[in-house]
């Protein structure tokens, strides 16, 4: 008989697992929702057999032909699907949709690997983790690659809140139990450390145990549910709280059971990544939410994962712990006040977490996001500090690929010991609620702009006007126009190309004239640093509505404003200020709102700036120059003339 061993690591797990998926593909045609289903159903009769008996029921023996083979695997499912401990899983009436031939293949690529083993390790169990995210995540990814946070990402948020074995753990968007998994893990390793003398058996099945009593998720695909499931019991946990429901609306009408373990103020720590798209329209789940209404009684559409943050807050005990990761917006976003209000009043909010902007395109989502911790108290403190960082380094890289930089160990040290240099007043955050916003470095440069010791600060609505002349190049379909996008400055040479356009190729119905001498900022990625004054031969150009266009007052002098404006210390501020869960915008209210220093002989001063750039554009000239002449002479030299 084969022996059987573990999977020796994630690449030769993805090998195997990518092995299985093209015999599935190749015999079937099936889509990669359909393929994972079958070969979900695979894994678990081996798994099955693996628990049960020894694990060679679904080895292929000698002589064996691949249609008795295979009568043996569909006996097996049957009898796995009304197991205790394996039910439920799968429709209890449900079958392997694959042929004969292609359930030999795939059990003959399994055949040397064991997964009781594998997941009976530690390190192995988070190898197991990865054929799920692997799989859904790269080859099918689509409909299921939206539901999976980065492990390095989970493992933090779950060793910050520091749970206990008491813990009663919630996902309500568990996707495919990473948070539910990780909470697993943690948990073992805290059992091993204070209590050495047991057994690897023992210590397994009092993991086992916690799952059962401590450990709940509900997601609203069924699909993702049984992937949940399974993950659970891949890792030796028990999945009886995995619930197929709509966290938004789950009720006693729906599933008792399940309604009784969500008892509103029951459970000890939540741990969320709900959906970062849609809105909630359904006036029935509205009228459940205070954050369901406009504020003047009314029912309002919202996001959902705006309704997600006060359902969290609901199911949390007195003294509950959330770590949820959240869109960008809802820590920035104007129309979003009242849902950080919503959250101060309730809360008191330990932690907010600034993840790199690429932290979720391996997910497959160019959202930004930051990491909330919150603590549900009935009586929140006026005054007390919250732990705010921006990390860099998480792990992975923006393709996914693990790295050995990683700041998140580091993080949870500087929160335990409440490092002061990430301490913010309460009383000092104002609406925003973004990390960035309050690093002490940021706060300085900000301080640089609100409070000068030499010289006079004027808001730059005051020193100009921003100009709004709104055209629609539609409505002239035939005339020519010069239209200048983002792309089209280039902050280098603080130069403007503009693209040639007629009315009826626009793809705006909006945009600014702007006149000789306007000052354009462009509002979007400010780091860029896309600040220009209109040239002459530009006078009557349209600009999109990124740019804001400052017609400079009487008696400022443009050379002047627009260096201070192009500086690394404004460009910094701009850049402070953006908010949004894409590329990051500054908004023209504040941006009208920033303050410059105005010297009473500034206008010497630009006299000054305008000579220097002038002599930089000479200088660059002789170097292009001088470039050509090597140019020339090299080739003359090549070319033997």
């Amino acid at each position: 008989m084969t022996t059987m061993a573990r999977f020796p690591n994630e690449y030769e797990l993805q090998k195997v697992a990518q092995r299985c998926h093209n015999v599935l593909w190749e015999r079937h045609g099936f889509d990669p929702a359909q393929a994972f289903d079958e070969f979900s159903k695979l894994l678990s009769v081996k798994l099955y057999d693996e628990v049960t008996a020894t694990g060679s029921r679904t080895v292929p023996q000698r002589g064996e032909s691949a249609d008795q083979f295979a009568e043996r695997i569909r006996q097996l499912f049957g009898q796995a699907n009304n197991t205790p401990g394996f039910a439920n899983i799968f429709p209890h009436d449900d079958e392997i949709k694959v042929d004969d031939l292609a359930i030999y293949e795939v059990f003959r690529h399994l055949q040397n690997y064991s997964l009781l083993a594998t997941t009976s390790q530690v390190d192995g169990a988070d190898v197991k983790g990865t054929i799920y995210e692997h799989i859904i995540g790269n080859t099918f990814r689509g409909e299921l690659g939206q539901f999976f946070t980065h492990r390095s990402i989970v493992e933090f948020m779950v060793r910050l809140v520091d749970i206990e074995e008491s813990h009663v753990v919630y996902d309500p968007a568990c996707g495919s139990g990473g948070f539910l998994i990780m909470s697993a893990k943690i948990i073992r390793d805290k059992i091993r450390q204070a209590h050495p003398e047991l057994s690897r058996e023992e210590v397994n099945l009092r993991v086992r145990e916690y799952s059962r009593h401590c450990l709940i998720g509900t997601e609203i695909n069924e699909r993702t549910a049984r992937v949940a499931r399974l993950n659970l019991l891949m890792h030796g946990l028990d999945y009886s709280n995995i619930f197929t429901a709509n966290a938004l609306k789950s009720s006693a009408l729906d599933d008792k059971r399940l309604y009784s373990l969500l008892d509103i103020g029951g459970v000890d720590v939540v741990f969320a990544n709900p959906p970062f798209a849609g809105y909630e329209k359904d006036p029935t789940v509205l009228a459940r939410y205070e954050l369901g209404h406009n504020g003047q009684g009314h029912l309002a559409s919202v996001t959902r994962e705006v309704l997600f943050i006060e359902r969290i807050i609901q199911v949390l005990r007195e003294g509950g712990i959330a770590g949820i990761v959240l869109p960008q917006g809802i820590f920035t976003n104007r129309n979003l006040a009242r849902v950080r209000d919503y959250i101060k009043r309730h809360t008191k909010i330990l932690a907010v977490i600034e993840l790199p902007d690429w932290a979720f395109i391996p997910s497959g989502t160019s959202v930004r996001g930051s990491l909330l911790f919150i603590q549900k108290l009935a009586q929140v403190p006026a005054k007390y500090d919250v732990f705010m960082k921006s990390v860099n380094n998480i792990g992975f890289s923006s393709t996914g690929r693990p790295t050995k930089e990683n700041d998140f160990p580091e993080t949870i040290q500087e929160f335990r010991s409440k490092n002061t240099r990430y301490l913010v007043p309460i009383t000092e955050i104002e609406d925003r609620l973004d990390a960035k916003f309050y690093l002490p470095e940021n706060r300085q440069v900000i301080n640089l702009f609100r409070s000068n010791p030499k010289y006079q600060l004027v808001k730059l609505s005051e020193i100009g006007s921003f100009h709004t002349e709104k055209v629609n190049p539609r409505n002239t379909p035939e005339l020519d126009f010069e239209l200048i996008e983002t792309s089209c400055v280039d902050p280098a040479t603080l130069t403007i190309t503009p693209k040639p356009i007629k009315g009826y190729e626009s793809n705006y119905t909006s945009l600014k004239r702007v006149r000789s001498g306007d000052i354009l900022i462009s509002r979007r990625r400010p780091y860029r640093g896309a600040i220009v004054v209109v040239p002459p031969e530009l006078d009557g150009a349209l600009v999109i509505p990124e740019f804001s266009v400052l017609r400079l007052r009487e008696g400022y002098d443009p050379n002047y404003v627009v260096e201070i404006l192009r500086s690394p210390q404004f460009v910094r501020l701009m850049t402070i200020y953006t908010t949004g869960e894409m590329s990051g915008r500054i908004a023209e209210k504040d941006l009208r709102r920033l303050q410059i220093p105005i010297l009473a002989d500034h206008h010497s001063i630009g006299t000054e700036f305008r000579t220097l750039r002038q002599r930089i554009a000479e200088l660059s000239e002789l170097m292009r120059s001088q470039e050509r002449q090597i140019i020339t002479m090299c080739s003359e030299l090549i070319e033997g003339h």
